[in-house]
């Protein structure tokens, strides 16, 4: 193994992690490699930017180097809050995720599944691959080149591209579940039927009519047909052992470097690691294709044998604990804005605090203040629910996200007597909007399907607002208080009728001046998720 080659490509990976746009910490997908800048800012997980997804996981099997594996947390939860939206995955703009910068998918796209699978997320790989799968199925088939998102062809060439197969393989490796044997079976048939010819198999330039193109890539031996046999076959067939390797862009097999880190330190030390294996085989095969190595499990910079794979959250804490927390302290003020937390004060005792991720002095510093965040709502809760009387209104809970700002905010609500109760695990969720008209008391004029929406106080009944949300196909409300002098959190009184069937929650005109100033500056990817309060379930 000659470590500078490896040395060179790890220094070009690091440069392009390094220039993440930081709205939304992602890359582009063409950079000037004199200046550093990039040419192109789209980006998803599609053509021009697979592959650096793909090596950072990849790199992280083969070598066990914690670094890598950082990296490509970091990049995978980036790509899930700003590219991912439902079913689909989309191309946006890195300085302004909420922008689509294109309106088509394209089938390098269906990778995507197999990378989920070999980093442990098997439920939505198994998710994002049924939608490719349909709509290659909707195209006899064969995917084409790009498709729109209500699955209508693009781009209608078909060149038998790899990465719906390779999919299905690394899914099934997981699973063992045989659809999706039967799946490559069908698109084998369909290859076999509609591109075979004479010499060889010819692309199509339009899946729908069958029109054969002169092409055939490549890829398509050395992946298509690798992926093809590598599913059908027994292990046996294979001649090699598939867990001891992992296949990369190209499908070509890189052997997992076992003995790279046996007895070395993983965090670059050349100190004896006390003869313990870094890995057995048998962990191995429990963790390819199903779960990834938990960098935690380090013990003084040397990976322990026989750990279990992954199924548990990371050791890390906080290096201030919430119960110890004082506001006028200066040195607890610090340590929570090297975490990138401020403290805002609001009158009297009370202050809030607010979490930005990119405010943090280092990535260890932004997740401790992740943790600290969720220990503070849990102090809190617990001393006030040690506090409270029996008399007290039955609070709610208005969880604020914006993904824009990464802003998230806690505000308490109070319930609705009317509707569906917040309770025992239900909890309703979706992008924010706000009401036209404000107070909702007459039928809204803005689409507001599947979303919560915003709406004021007065000029009608509570329950009356609910049900015309309810009626545009809001998934639910929030009304905030407009009267003067009030801060009060109360229950909402229904109006005696029985059809509302979507949540909603009350807030104080403070907290809704709050909301309000998130959702100005984000106003397209503000998340609200109402909630049973933790000051009732504490």
């Amino acid at each position: 193994i000659n470590a500078e080659y490896g040395g060179k490509a790890r220094a070009a990976l690091e440069f392009l992690y390094n220039r993440r746009v930081p709205i939304s910490d992602l890359p582009g997908t063409i950079i000037n490699v004199n200046s550093g800048n990039w040419v192109r800012k789209d980006t998803g997980i599609g053509a021009g930017i697979d592959s650096y997804y793909e090596y950072l996981l990849k790199g992280y099997i083969v070598n066990g180097d914690p670094r890598m594996w950082e990296m490509f947390e970091r990049q995978y939860v980036a790509t899930r809050r700003h590219v991912k939206r439902g079913k689909f995955l989309l191309t946006v703009h890195s300085g302004a995720p909420s922008n689509r910068v294109r309106e088509h998918q394209d089938s390098l796209q269906a990778f995507w599944p197999g990378v989920q699978t070999l980093a442990g997320d098997i439920k939505e790989a198994e998710q994002v691959w049924e939608h490719y799968y349909q709509v290659s199925k909707g195209n006899h088939f064969t995917l084409p080149e790009a498709f729109l998102l209500d699955e209508r062809m693009f781009w209608p060439q078909f060149y038998l591209r790899p990465e719906l197969i390779e999919s299905s393989y690394s899914l099934y490796q997981a699973t063992k579940d045989p659809k999706y044997v039967e799946a490559g079976a069908r698109i084998m048939k369909a290859i076999e039927g509609r591109c075979r010819v004479v010499c060889g198999y010819a692309s199509l330039k339009n899946t729908n009519t069958g029109e054969l193109e002169d092409r055939m890539d490549s890829f398509v031996l050395a992946e298509t047909f690798k992926y093809l046999y590598l599913l059908f076959a027994e292990e046996e067939d294979v001649g090699v052992d598939m867990t001891r390797y992992v296949l990369t862009t190209e499908a070509h097999l890189i052997p997992i470097q076992i003995q790279l880190f046996t007895n070395k330190k993983v965090n670059g030390s050349t100190a004896e690691c006390e003869n313990r294996k870094v890995y057995t085989w048998t962990w191995l095969q429990n963790f390819l294709f199903r779960r990834y190595i938990d960098p935690s499990y380090l013990h003084n910079g040397c990976l322990v044998e026989d750990q279990p794979y992954f199924n548990r959250k990371r050791r890390i804490t906080s290096s201030l604990r919430a119960a110890d927390f004082d506001y006028r302290s200066s040195e607890h003020v610090a340590i929570l804005r090297s975490m990138g937390i401020t403290i805002e004060p609001t009158g009297g005792d009370r202050v809030v605090l607010i979490h930005n991720t990119v405010l943090s002095h280092t990535e260890q510093l932004g997740v401790e203040g992740v943790i600290f965040m969720k220990e503070i709502t849990d102090h809190v809760a617990r001393s006030a629910a040690n506090q409270r009387s029996e008399e007290d209104i039955p609070l709610k809970e208005l969880y604020v996200d914006s993904l824009l700002t990464f802003t998230r905010l806690t505000l308490q609500a109070g319930k609705a007597m009317f509707g569906p109760d917040l309770a025992k695990g239900y909890t309703v969720s979706g992008l924010a909007i706000q009401a036209d008209p404000p107070e909702g008391c007459t039928p809204l004029r803005n689409l507001v399907t599947d979303k919560i929406v915003i709406l004021f106080r007065g000029a009608c009944m509570f329950a009356e607002k609910v049900r015309m949300v309810q009626e545009a196909g809001g998934a639910g409300a929030v009304i905030v208080d407009n009267t003067e002098g009030s801060s009060a959190v109360i229950a909402m009184s229904g109006d005696g009728k029985n059809n509302v069937i979507i949540p909603s929650v009350f807030i104080t005109k403070e907290d809704g001046e709050k909301l309000l100033t998130v959702f100005k500056r984000d106003r397209f990817m503000t998340i609200l998720e109402l909630r049973e309060s933790r000051l009732q379930s504490g």
